[in-house]
């Protein structure tokens, strides 16, 4: 509940009578000329809401048709809680036609379900709001459009019982609705509870935390032979990964909503990632995708099912910022499943996105040295410049070790030949990569880059005193261009040391919680050449196409030369 709707609730009812009758004559102004508010059991009476002068307990007392539920009341404390408090209530109420007896074991948490402290009117209720119940957990309002503009009967619905008449007491008020509460299970509980056809995301889920004993709800039932007490056992389950985000499922002031992926869609997405995987020529760790599958499901708040599903490209962030594209997937909208703390959607099938497949693509100019000399012609071609040199200009290192692997500053240094620099200099390159031989050794091969929005970040040497621009071509066409770049003494392109960039570091590399002073200068991305680099569907069926990446200069450093160290293309959000 919005505090503001509770304190103006306690403060009317907390006014003399006469305030409190200003008060319901008010709110509501559509009562008939002959209604009055009078001693005893009169009733001021229209089709959305009575009046009466008399307590919740009287006026459960006085109607033959809710004895059921006053029985219930009486015989589990309430009325003599009630009075024993001496404040105000909310009672949610049936008529004896809809009564169901609780389960003996279950007959004090359902009976407290129906009671509430706070004492709301219909007029202080709002859809998606929540009330919290004796029991300790919340019960769902929900309105339709009336509902929201002041239709009370059949326009308001606790959870899924609709309202069918509303009674203000001197002491708060009664509610009777269609059928009596039924409180949805925690997150937590429902998730313990997942059968076999979640049995991925349930494990997922549950081994990535732990459970602890409950001692104050688990019951007593023995004692075994060493004279331990032997409890019926509650567990609690807990979870840092969760709970590092502030999201605790047990708790029930969470408002959440989780995405449920059944085995049959995990397993279908998880088959097609791997089925573009292989047709782009690349690798990606199951674990990865699983990950993500756990991480984009929960999120912080409650979504509709249209703000989780529509036609437009919108994003949503789960409490691990993983992103949830709205037109990429498709969900259950017909049937969420309401939670005491969230909300449920079950995933009917999801695309795992590009960007998840790629984390990001990077690799070295000096691989140079290890192309055999017709790959060097194909995928290294220069004009007025020629090869000088593969040197380590800084040796391997790590800010971590044994956690971190080893990098070293190995670069490619061209030049301008014997006679000197003649016009303007430029480097076709290829990007190519290593790859272990079956027999030994290394071989080097072209990436095959996939359709889809990149950044483009480099990184050369810095004081090259250099202007340069660079160009990205698929099948001879140039598909993008960035502003000229100077190489000059600041380090934004000194080896991958650039630290301008967001989102820079290595997949799971934190270097705020290393004490290297050195560790923001391991291994990122590099300095930034061109912010989206849009590589078309050449094929017109999402496979890889080579790339070339034109580096352009009208200017040269006879002393140093060009030197390169990497290039790197990091997917965007946009290539989903």
């Amino acid at each position: 509940m919005k505090k503001v709707n509770i304190s103006i609730s306690r403060w009317l009812f907390r006014t003399s009578c006469a305030a409190m009758m200003a008060f319901a004559f008010a709110s509501c102004s559509n009562l008939e000329d002959n209604d009055h508010y009078g001693n005893g059991s009169t009733v001021i009476n229209n089709n959305e809401l009575k009046i009466v002068n008399m307590s919740s307990a009287e006026y459960m007392n006085s109607r033959a048709d809710l004895s059921d539920m006053s029985n219930l009341f009486k015989e589990n404390g309430i009325y003599s809680e009630l009075n024993k408090k001496g404040q105000l209530s909310t009672m949610l109420v049936v008529t004896n036609d809809n009564y169901r007896q609780p389960d003996a074991d279950d007959v004090v948490f359902v009976t407290k379900s129906h009671v509430s402290d706070v004492s709301v009117s219909p007029a202080n209720l709002h859809n998606g709001e929540r009330l919290m119940m004796w029991h300790g957990k919340y019960v769902n309002v929900t309105m339709d459009e009336e509902g929201e503009q002041g239709a009370i009967v059949d326009h308001i619905k606790f959870n899924n019982a609709s309202v069918k008449e509303v009674i203000q007491t001197t002491n708060g008020y009664i509610y009777v609705i269609s059928d009596m509460i039924e409180t949805p299970t925690s997150l937590s509980d429902f998730i313990n509870s997942l059968d076999d056809n979640y049995s991925i995301f349930k494990d997922l889920v549950l081994s990535s935390g732990g459970k602890v004993f409950d001692r104050v709800n688990s019951k007593p039932i023995g004692v075994n032979n060493e004279g331990n007490t032997v409890y019926d056992t509650v567990w609690i389950y807990t979870n840092a990964h969760f709970e590092e985000k502030g999201f605790d499922m047990n708790s029930e002031s969470l408002t959440a909503t989780m995405l449920l992926f059944s085995n049959d869609v995990i397993n279908a997405a998880m088959s097609e990632a791997r089925a573009r995987l292989t047709m782009w020529g690349m690798e990606r760790p199951d674990s990865a995708l699983l990950n993500w599958i756990r991480d984009v499901s929960f999120y912080n708040r409650r979504y509709t099912a249209d703000q989780l599903q529509n036609a437009e490209a919108e994003d949503i962030k789960s409490i691990f910022n993983k992103q949830w594209r709205t037109n990429a997937h498709s969900i259950d909208k017909e049937n969420p499943i309401e939670l005491s703390n969230g909300i449920v959607y079950n995933v009917n099938k999801v695309h795992m996105p590009n960007n998840l497949l790629m984390y990001r693509l990077k690799d070295k100019f000096y691989y140079y040295e290890n192309c055999t000399d017709a790959q060097k012609e194909e995928y290294f071609k220069m004009t007025n410049m020629v090869f000088s040199k593969c040197k380590t200009d800084v040796a391997a290192w790590t800010p971590l070790s044994g956690v971190w692997p080893e990098v070293e500053y190995r670069v490619l240094i061209l030049g301008p030949g014997d006679d000197g620099p003649q016009g303007n200099l430029c480097l076709d390159f290829t990007p190519v990569r290593l790859k272990e031989n079956i027999g030994g050794g290394t071989s080097v091969e072209p990436y095959f880059v996939p359709p889809g929005s990149y950044r483009l970040a480099m990184g050369f040497k810095q004081n090259q005193n250099m202007t340069i621009k660079v160009s990205v071509l698929v099948n001879g066409q140039v598909v993008s261009v960035s502003n000229p770049i100077t190489l000059g003494s600041a380090t934004t392109y000194h080896y991958d040391r650039g630290a301008t960039l967001p989102d820079r570091y290595p997949e799971g590399y934190d270097p705020s919680k290393l004490s290297d002073k050195k560790a923001g200068n391991y291994d990122t991305d590099g300095g930034p050449i061109i912010d989206e680099v849009v590589i078309p569907d050449v094929n017109g069926d999402g496979s890889a196409s080579q790339i070339v990446i034109r580096i352009e200069a009208d200017n040269w450093n006879e002393q140093t030369g060009m030197t390169l160290h990497h290039w790197c293309l990091r997917p965007t959000v946009n290539n989903y």
